[in-house]
């Protein structure tokens, strides 16, 4: 596989007048699907809430998340070049809570509090998930203070149910005419 990188040269005129807190409550207006995503390093395994996730390319099939290099996850993706994206159901809220705790330890073999099944590259997909990625790391990138990985999928599935929602800071629910 050929990897092109392209370096982009940007001037500012002055510093930018953005504080944090305006690129976050900008931010929190962006609605998103919400994600776990897994990996297995050796007999353990880690996972963590993610809403930076998105689909990349069909030709190869690939797809990409941005992880906080401050958080475990990380590391452990970079040292195992796997990683699992588990798109979360309506009804795992409770799910996507667990996962968000930063102290949240690893865990051997499986995790003690929901289901998982390994998929190809043996990390971790969870059950009752609304759809999933399972991938090996094709590239890493730093940006800021968090590490973009991007995945060669090599498993996926999907179910049909509703999807769990972040919007504002908070969960909500997805309404449908059905």
């Amino acid at each position: 596989m050929c990897v092109r990188t392209i370096e982009l040269t940007v001037r500012r005129t002055e510093a930018s007048a953005v504080t944090p807190g305006e690129f976050r409550h900008a931010g929190r207006r962006f609605a998103s699907g919400v994600t776990i995503v897994t990996t297995r390093l050796g007999e353990m395994v880690h996972g963590a809430t993610v809403s930076a996730f998105c689909t990349l390319s069909i030709e190869p099939l690939q797809v990409m998340v941005s992880l906080g290099r401050a958080g475990r996850l990380a590391a452990m993706v970079g040292e195992s070049g796997r990683f699992a994206v588990s798109i979360l159901a309506a009804d795992q809220e409770a799910v996507s809570r667990a996962f968000a705790n930063s102290a949240r330890p690893t865990s051997e073999a499986v995790f003690p509090d929901v289901e998982s099944r390994a998929e190809a590259t043996g990390a971790p997909v969870l059950e009752g998930c609304l759809a999933f990625f399972d991938c090996w790391v094709t590239s890493a990138i730093e940006s800021g203070d968090h590490t973009i990985f991007i995945g060669s999928v090599h498993a996926v599935g999907a179910t049909d149910a509703h999807p769990l929602v972040y919007f504002d800071g908070g969960y909500r629910t997805l309404v449908t005419d059905d």
